[in-house]
């Protein structure tokens, strides 16, 4: 559910966010607190959020459900075109009236001239909008001190990251600190992030990768670990993959802004919006870097975009000898079933 504002102790506006394509400097130097919503593994879809959205991906319909019961309390919202089911949300809110501000964050994935002049003009109407709801307009120094905090951010993630992959920091803790740090003003995430995991080893056990569909909480994560596993890294895009961090300085907006495509053009976040070669390379890349001795595929029931990696993924994972183990259209019951399953498989070394 929503809980409100990210952070009671801020006066500035929330800024709501669904997706991963928002950069956080441009929402941070128009005076707002960025807050990411992700929806959660279980829970109700209201009748009226599942009629909405039709047959979609369950985390989806129940972040409507939940903007729908309590939408007013952020003060705007901000919806990336990065899956079928977010653009399906955005239409859903414009069709009933929905009476908080929205606004579609379309970014282009192909590196050419017109996309990038397509791009520059998304980030321009992304700035007017947040500016329309704090009535603030970044300047040079108001970008400047977005970046540092976000700079600072990303510091704190890659120290995190050290600590999970050392064997000091469960996955699941991970990932809860990873979520929690999209929804709280920067410096509140660094101390968040920083005070996440311990000085010493806290598990051992197989090490486990996970990809495919993204987590929106730690509800799988816990039953995974729960079963004698740690989770050592995934390439999900509220993990490892969430846009965290990333910042551009420069001497104008505009330059600000071509830096910040530059940064979007590279990334590799969720299948939907990269490659499936571009995906097992990156799985395997992290794999790698994280000295992972398994990979589970855990995708949700219409979640579809995750299911075109598998085949890249499989080969280039076999080519490392690392076991692939695929739990794929799992319907919304049946999530923690089907990670212990998956553990399970692991462990006897059967390849699904």
């Amino acid at each position: 559910m929503i809980t409100g504002h990210a952070d009671e102790r801020s006066e500035n506006p929330v800024i709501a966010v669904i997706g991963n394509d928002a950069p956080r400097q441009l929402v941070l130097a128009c005076e707002a607190v960025p807050h990411r919503l992700t929806g959660s593994w279980t829970g109700p879809i209201g009748a009226k959020a599942r009629d909405l959205l039709g047959a979609a991906d369950a985390v989806a319909a129940r972040i409507l459900a939940d903007l729908l019961e309590g939408g007013d309390r952020v003060d705007a919202l901000i919806v990336c075109n990065d899956s079928q089911a977010h653009l399906r949300l955005f239409y859903a809110l414009r069709a009933i009236g929905w009476d908080t501000p929205v606004h579609l964050l379309d970014m282009p994935r192909d590196d050419t001239p017109p996309a990038r002049r397509f791009a520059g003009s998304q980030y321009r109407s992304l700035i007017s909008f947040c500016a329309s709801i704090t009535a603030r307009s970044p300047d040079v120094r108001s970008l400047r001190s977005a970046a540092s905090q976000e700079r600072s951010l990303g510091d704190a993630l890659a120290r995190l990251r050290e600590r999970r992959r050392d064997g000091r920091c469960a996955g699941a803790e991970a990932l809860e600190a990873v979520l929690a740090s999209g929804r709280v003003p920067p410096v509140d995430a660094v101390r968040l992030l920083d005070a996440t995991g311990a000085d010493e080893a806290v598990g051992t056990g197989i090490r486990l990768h996970v990809t495919g569909s993204n987590h929106p909480d730690a509800t799988v994560y816990r039953r995974l670990e729960q079963h004698g596993v740690m989770i050592v890294s995934e390439d999900h895009d509220t993990g490892e993959r969430a846009w965290l961090g990333h910042a551009m300085d420069a001497d104008s907006i505009d330059d600000v802004i071509d830096g910040l495509i530059e940064i979007h053009l590279a990334r590799i976040a969720s299948s939907s919006t990269s490659s499936a070669a571009a995906r097992a390379e990156l799985t395997a890349s992290i794999v790698g870097a994280a000295r992972a001795d398994a990979v589970v595929a855990l995708i949700r029931d219409l979640d579809e975009a995750p299911l075109w990696d598998l085949a890249d993924q499989a080969e280039s994972l076999a080519a490392l000898g690392i076991p692939f183990i695929v739990r794929s259209r799992i319907p919304p019951d049946a999530a923690l079933s089907e990670a212990a399953e998956a553990v399970d498989s692991v462990r006897t070394g059967t390849r699904t």
